[in-house]
């Protein structure tokens, strides 16, 4: 049987210390006049990240979104989509962790009838930048609702380890845990491909040694620079592959309980890794193989291990979960799940018990 194996239509990745400073050749080449800055206020206030960046567009620098919240709400999406139409924007540049990313993707294709390119500079490794698809709260009240459409994907990803250091230690090793999520859910989905597999594979092995060396030594830039490459390995292939049950179960916990979402993953990679042992167990046995476990429930453990020792929460207890909330959240998944098109077996009861085993 034949299979159509898709690209993104991601025109360059530029990476390395000091690759910011591409940034305006970047824009120059674009032709843009206007470009408006999403971002957040930590950046925008607690450093010269984002003043650098507008001084060095000079006259293109069109103005500055800086006020993005977590979880990208749909008030605040509104409000860019508001002064990209006020200020009549033509390059948007994302600068910031995930919910920037999510919220510079869905502004860029609702501003207009035309789609608006993007520059994304990432500041995390959840590594959504690469994907033509992207969440957003606010719409139900404690749901991520989904928005895909290939025009998100953005002209140009800028990976620079120099932009991460002011990134706050537990968001960065927990969005490691995001990218390592990404891998996991390539591998043992059931769209698998050998290519996603392979680089998949790389990306575990990749953020498994550079996270605690990061935490070790927090200044080192050549384990950030390799943990970037490998949250780009890690969703490389993602658009053919899909997203599974922990990325749609993360999700809605991280709507319902306002959790990060690398933090969630640390929580469901090993439970699901389990659940899914009777339905995928090739894919799972991969996953465990690239954490050099031997058996499907010792890769759950060795996952549940590093999570410890990155110092980040591996129970929904610790991050303020009310069981009372179970089914919602089954409920939430499951409509996420035919949104994206894994729909998980045995209904709502089924996912109720797998969050118990997560509490």
């Amino acid at each position: 049987m034949s299979r159509t194996y898709r690209f993104p239509a991601i025109d360059r990745v530029v990476h390395g210390s000091g690759a910011v400073a591409d940034v305006p050749a970047i824009v120059e080449e674009l032709g843009a006049h206007r470009v408006l800055i999403i971002t957040g206020r930590t950046l925008a206030e607690q450093t010269d990240q984002i003043v650098a960046l507008e001084r060095a567009l000079g006259d293109a620098h069109g103005g500055t979104f800086a006020r993005m919240r977590a979880h990208a709400p749909r008030a605040d999406v509104d409000d860019a989509i508001a002064m990209v139409q006020t200020s009549g924007a033509d390059l948007l540049i994302g600068y910031g962790g995930s919910s920037v990313t999510d919220a510079t993707k869905i502004v860029a294709v609702r501003s207009g009838t035309d789609a608006i390119p993007q520059i994304h500079i990432p500041t995390t490794l959840s590594s959504g930048e690469w994907t033509p698809a992207s969440g957003m709260t606010g719409d139900i009240a404690g749901v991520k609702t989904y928005v895909v459409d290939p025009r998100m994907a953005p002209h140009a990803i800028v990976l620079d380890p120099e932009v991460t250091l002011n990134t706050p230690m537990e968001l960065w090793l927990s969005t490691g845990m995001k990218a390592i999520d990404h891998a996991c859910e390539a591998m043992w989905g059931p769209r698998a491909h050998p290519m996603t597999d392979t680089l998949a594979t790389e990306a575990i092995r990749t953020l498994r040694r550079t996270l605690p060396l990061t935490l070790a030594a927090p200044s080192d830039l050549n384990a950030r620079e390799s943990s970037q490459i490998a949250g780009w390995m890690s969703m490389a292939g993602v658009v053919n592959v899909r997203v599974h049950l922990s990325h749609t179960l993360g999700h809605q916990i991280g709507a319902r309980w306002d959790v990060p979402h690398g933090l969630t993953s640390g929580i469901t990679l090993p439970a699901v890794m389990r659940h899914l042992e009777a339905e995928n167990p090739g894919g799972v046995v991969l996953v465990a193989a690239a954490f050099d476990a031997p058996t499907v429930d010792a890769g759950a453990d060795a996952i549940t291990t590093l999570v410890e020792s990155l110092g980040l929460p591996t129970r929904l207890r610790d991050v303020g979960a009310d069981r009372s909330d179970f089914p919602a959240v089954a409920e939430a998944t499951l409509a996420a799940g035919r949104a994206t098109g894994y729909v998980p077996t045995g209904g709502a009861d089924s996912l109720v018990a797998l969050l118990e085993t997560m509490y």
